[in-house]
């Protein structure tokens, strides 16, 4: 199994984990509407995750938001592991609703960044898989063909890092949901079972117990690096819904996300002291 693309599996499936498959979950036609986005997209917020396996601290997510709903995590193992080595960075733009518009990842091999770009056509509901790569992060994408086309039942879907933020909307609804997803190519979806459960989470960042709001879910594309399918995640009982830890089961063993540092202006993670 490989391990760096476990962990950014886990970060990408909206750094959350248990659960199960909901068949009574809304459609996304039923859940349409008006969402406060405003709260959730604020230009210039950054969050950054450690990521866990077993007892194994292997590296940090950085998560970095415009206002414009576009969003990139940079995923990086940390130094020296015998088992770990990974840098990779993801792009994610989006629209108001939180549906994915577009996105593209890349991660370096071999003092070079490799990668897949994923191009929408909403009208011909397709998406072009493409492979592509990049002398330097901040020189363009160069294209090496199309390695497949993905037909799309929906045109409301979510992939990549728009998966982390889809939630963040919903958390206080107890109305569950099921959205098509797009995982490294593969088409299926992803259950959330919003029952507004309040409850506390300790992290290490802080003294005092952070107040939550749990979400439990599945996505149907299993057998991805491990992943059995199932996600716990608990967000920040306030309205901004910040993401504050995440687990998720794999086949050797448990993988856990946790804030550890974050900048948004006017917030803090939300306490009883």
């Amino acid at each position: 199994m490989n391990l760096p693309r476990l962990a950014t599996l886990l970060f990408l499936t909206s750094a959350v984990v248990g659960g199960r498959l909901l068949p009574s979950a809304a459609t996304t036609e039923q859940i349409q509407g008006p969402l406060p986005s405003s709260a959730i997209i604020l230009d210039g917020e950054e969050l950054v995750y450690e990521v866990s396996w077993t007892f194994f601290k292997i590296g940090t997510v950085r998560l970095r938001t415009s206002g414009d709903y576009s969003a990139v995590a940079r995923i990086d193992s940390y130094d020296d592991l015998p088992f770990v080595d990974l840098h990779s960075v993801h792009y994610s733009w989006m629209d108001s609703s939180f549906f994915s518009r577009g996105s593209r990842s890349v991660e370096l091999r071999e003092n070079a960044w490799w990668g897949l770009d994923y191009a929408y056509h909403l009208p011909e509901r397709q998406l072009q898989v493409k492979e592509i790569y990049q002398t330097a992060l901040d020189s363009p994408p160069q294209e090496r063909g199309t390695i497949d086309t993905v037909m799309l039942a929906d045109t409301n879907f979510v992939d990549g890092i728009s998966i982390a933020f889809f939630p963040r909307a919903r958390i206080h609804t107890n109305i569950p949901v099921s959205v098509p997803t797009v995982l490294y190519g593969k088409l299926g979806a992803t259950d959330f079972y919003f029952d507004g459960h309040k409850t506390t989470e300790s992290i290490e960042a802080l003294d005092d117990p952070v107040r939550v709001v749990e979400v439990q879910g599945a996505t149907s594309v299993v057998g991805v690096y491990g992943m059995t399918g199932a996600f716990t995640g608990w967000f920040s009982d306030d309205s901004a819904a910040v993401p504050i830890k995440g687990a998720v089961k794999v086949l050797l063993g448990d993988v856990e996300v946790e804030i550890i540092q974050w900048k948004r202006d006017g917030w803090k993670p939300p306490t009883d002291r």
